[in-house]
């Protein structure tokens, strides 16, 4: 392999071993049922879709998709780009998949939740954060799995070549990232719009909540969770971020609102090569810096190294998600 090929190599196989440390985490700390895997679906795809194609095309030997295989991954990956959506197909997605799941619990409440009310959207928290809600997780799935008793069996049987291609490339290095047990990973569940955690109870208040969810899970759950500093912890905010630049705009025009993001971080070709393990098209040999996180990436996008361009990119972030509490949660 030639310098670039050795770095995307290296990049592949620092995913590989996230998606094998979100196996372990369970082990290690206490979740009480939160939905951190259903949440990394489109990342899984980022890194399933990239890495068996990157394979192929450079002559490895590694897992091949079958055309089920290669449906459901194209699916899933795309889901990490769920922003690029205009927002009135998001927001009606959003609300089919809410009442799609409305429906359903209410179609099988017991006897006491048809007094004191049921459940209809679960969500999870990191450290207190709004980290996921099972609206999006629905969303990240190309099937109904509320009343398709199939559907469990028929994702782990597609999840499987996934792990084939995690351990090919983390070849005898079977180790998981060190995961920080002192997170707090837990859930509950309300019924929106009757009991839930928003002062905004209606479509716009789901929309924002989702969004803060999605931030929430590169920058609190994967950022906290994990103890070493991994290019996981950029890639997922950035890939949310490249999105969310334009969204946000619109979302803004549509609502009569007026959210803050800047947008100096936004680059097409890093974001080409955080989804695709496509270095070569933006980088050349002499860009590659091989004990930098991101081989290099950041320095050729902004000038400036990991460190400082992930403290700016979590800061626009955040300030992203302060502006949506505010006005939306209690």
């Amino acid at each position: 392999m030639n310098k670039i090929q050795q770095a995307a190599y290296s990049l592949i196989q620092s995913d590989a071993k996230f998606l094998y440390t979100l196996t372990q985490i369970g082990k290690h700390i206490k979740s009480h049922s939160n939905n951190y895997i259903t949440m990394s679906l489109p990342y899984i795809g980022v890194f399933a879709h990239g890495a068996e194609q990157w394979g192929r095309k450079t002559g490895l030997n590694v897992p091949k998709f079958t055309n089920e295989e290669k449906e459901y991954y194209n699916y899933i990956r795309s889901c990490h780009k769920i922003f690029e959506k205009n927002f009135f197909d998001y927001s009606n997605l959003l609300r089919s998949k809410l009442s799609e799941s409305d429906r359903y619990f209410y179609s099988i409440r017991s006897l006491l939740e048809k007094k004191i009310g049921y459940f209809n959207v679960g969500t999870d928290l990191c450290n207190g954060e709004y980290s996921g809600n099972t609206i999006l997780c629905s969303m990240y799935i190309p099937i109904n799995t509320l009343e398709n008793k199939n559907a469990g069996p028929w994702i782990k049987g597609m999840s499987v070549v996934a792990g084939k291609l995690s351990a090919t490339y983390m070849g005898n290095d079977l180790q998981s990232y060190l995961c920080d047990r002192r997170v707090d990973l837990n859930h509950k569940d309300y019924h929106f719009y009757n009991n839930s955690p928003l002062k905004m109870n209606n479509e716009l208040g789901f929309v924002l909540f989702s969004i803060l969810c999605s931030i929430n899970y590169a920058i609190e759950f994967v950022d906290k969770i994990l103890i070493d500093e991994t290019p996981q912890k950029f890639k997922f905010a950035y890939l949310q971020y490249y999105y969310l630049c334009n969204f946000i705009n619109e979302l803004n025009i549509q609502n009569g609102v007026a959210f803050n993001i800047d947008t100096h971080l936004y680059n097409k070709e890093l974001r080409n090569c955080l989804a695709h393990y496509g270095l070569g098209q933006f980088f050349s040999e002499s860009d590659v810096i091989e004990d930098d996180i991101l081989k290099g990436l950041t320095l050729k996008a902004f000038g400036a190294d990991y460190n400082t361009t992930k403290a700016e990119l979590y800061l626009i972030l955040r300030n992203l998600t302060f502006q949506i509490k505010n006005l939306i949660l209690k």
